[in-house]
C-alpha cells in the first residue's frame, strides 16, 4: 500500500461516542484564522443557502426554512472572520424580510459554544430566528428534526473527522421526510464533508503493524460512518491513497445517495492546489434544481478559493500574482468552454436532440464544480456559429434545446 502503510498514532482520530473527531475547542489552530479550504466551503454556503431558502420557501408556512449546522465551532475565527454560523446568520439577515430562517447550531466543546451561544444572543437582537445546542450531533439531530416537521430543511454535516452514523443520515434526516415534490411539502437536502484525511488514517489501521490504542473501535466507528465494512476491502485493493480515498468517496456517495433516492453532486477541497484532497463536499438533493444551483455555487467559491491562494503584495515586489489573476482565470475558461463545448458534441452524436436540464452531469463532466452556467451558453453559441446545432445559445440556458443542425441541400 505505499505511503499509506505509515500511521502515526497521533493521526488517528480519537474515537468520541458516535463521531471520531467530533470535538474541536477554539484553541485549535483551525478556529485562529481562515484556511484557504474553509474559505471554499463558506463561499458556497454564502451563494448556496439565499437561493436555496428563496425558492422552497415559497412552498413553506409562513416562508420558514430550517437550516441546521451539527458541528457548527465558536461561530467566528478568533481574529473575526466569520464562521459558517455567523455567514448563515448574514444570510439569515438577507432573506429576512420575505423568509424566516430558522437556525439551529449544534456545537459539543463548552467553550466553542460559549462564543456561539453569544453569536446567537446578538442574532436574537436582529429579531433573527436562532438557537445554540450544546452536546453530540446524535443527541439533538431527533429534536431538530421534530421541530423542522412541515418545514424544508437544508442540513450542513461539518465534522473534523466521521460525523453522523450512515443510519441517522439516511433513515433520521431523509427517511423521515418523505419527498412528494414542490407543491408546498418539505425538501431536505444536506451538505456534507466526507473527510479524506479519516478516510487515509483509519484506514491506514488496516496494514499498520503498530498497536493503536482503540484499534478495534476506531475501525468500527468507519464501518458506522460508511454504512457497512465494505470501505475496508476498497482500501485494501486500491493502489495508494488518491486512489483509496477516491473509491471509498465514491462508494460511500452511491450508497447513500441510493438509500435516500436523490442526486448527488461531490468536489474536491484542498487547501492548497497542490496538496492532497483534505475533504469532498457532497450535496445530496432529491431535486434537480439543487444539483444545479450547487454547482453555480460551488463554481464561484473556487474563485474565491484561488484567490485567497495569492500571497500578499507589498511595495518592493517587482510583480505580483494578483496582477494576473484575472488573466488565468480567462484562459481557464477557455478551457472549461472547449470541455464543455467537446461533451456536448458527444452527446449530440449519441442522442442527436436533448434538453440540457436533463443532462448536467454529462454537459460538465470534468468541469463540474469549476465551470457554471455561463460557461455552457458560451459552448453553445460557439457550436451555432461552427453551424453544428440550431441552438443559438439565446434564453434560459437549463431549456435549450440542443439539435444538431441539418446541412440545406445543395441545388
Amino acid at each position: 500500500m505505499g505511503e499509506r502503510d505509515e500511521v502515526c498514532d497521533d493521526a488517528v482520530p480519537e474515537l468520541s461516542g458516535e463521531s471520531v473527531g467530533e470535538d474541536h475547542d477554539s484553541s485549535s489552530p483551525f478556529f485562529v484564522s481562515k484556511k484557504a479550504a474553509a474559505v471554499l466551503k463558506h463561499e458556497i454556503l454564502k451563494q448556496y443557502v439565499v437561493p436555496f431558502a428563496s425558492k422552497v420557501g415559497r412552498y413553506a408556512p409562513d416562508g420558514r426554512v430550517v437550516y441546521l449546522d451539527s458541528y457548527a465551532g465558536p461561530g467566528r475565527y478568533e481574529d473575526g472572520t466569520p464562521g459558517s454560523p455567523a455567514l448563515i446568520l448574514e444570510s439569515a439577515a438577507r432573506v429576512a424580510a420575505f423568509r424566516q430562517l430558522d437556525c439551529y447550531f449544534v456545537e459539543r466543546g463548552r467553550k466553542n459554544f460559549r462564543s456561539l451561544a453569544q453569536l446567537v444572543a446578538e442574532a436574537h437582537e436582529q429579531g433573527l430566528a436562532a438557537h445554540a445546542l450544546q452536546g453530540r450531533a446524535e443527541k439533538h439531530l431527533e429534536s431538530v428534526l421534530s421541530r423542522a416537521q412541515g418545514a424544508p430543511l437544508f442540513a450542513f454535516l461539518d465534522p473534523f473527522g466521521l460525523g453522523l452514523s450512515f443510519d441517522a443520515l439516511t433513515r433520521q434526516i431523509f427517511g423521515t421526510r418523505t419527498e412528494r415534490g414542490a407543491t408546498g411539502r418539505p425538501a431536505t437536502e444536506v451538505l456534507l464533508n466526507f473527510n479524506a484525511n479519516a478516510v487515509r488514517r483509519i484506514g491506514g489501521l488496516l496494514t499498520s503493524g503498530k498497536d493503536t490504542p482503540n484499534k478495534p473501535a476506531i475501525l468500527s466507528a468507519m464501518d458506522t460512518a460508511c454504512g457497512g465494512t465494505w470501505w475496508r476491502d476498497v482500501y485494501l485493493a486500491s493502489s495508494d491513497n488518491p486512489e483509496a480515498v477516491a473509491r471509498i468517496t465514491q462508494g460511500f456517495v452511491e450508497r447513500v445517495r441510493t438509500a435516500v433516492g436523490s442526486g448527488a453532486a461531490a468536489i474536491e477541497v484542498r487547501n492548497r492546489a497542490h496538496h492532497q484532497v483534505a475533504y469532498h463536499l457532497v450535496l445530496f438533493s432529491r431535486h434537480r434544481d439543487g444539483l444545479w444551483l450547487f454547482g453555480e455555487a460551488a463554481s464561484l467559491a473556487q474563485v474565491e478559493w484561488r484567490r485567497a491562494q495569492l500571497p500578499p503584495s507589498n511595495d518592493e515586489m517587482l510583480w505580483s500574482p494578483a496582477d494576473t489573476f484575472d488573466d488565468e482565470e480567462v484562459q481557464r475558461a477557455t478551457k472549461w468552454v472547449r470541455t464543455i463545448r467537446s461533451n456536448i458534441e458527444n452527446l449530440l452524436k449519441a442522442r442527436g436532440s436533448f434538453t440540457v436540464d436533463d443532462h448536467q452531469s454529462e454537459i460538465m463532466a470534468g468541469v463540474l464544480g469549476e465551470a457554471r452556467e455561463k460557461h455552457i451558453r458560451a459552448a453553445v453559441k460557439e457550436l451555432y456559429k461552427a453551424g453544428t446545432t440550431n441552438c443559438n445559445g439565446v434564453g434560459t440556458i437549463r431549456r435549450f434545446r440542443i439539435t444538431a443542425a441539418v446541412s440545406e441541400p445543395s441545388r
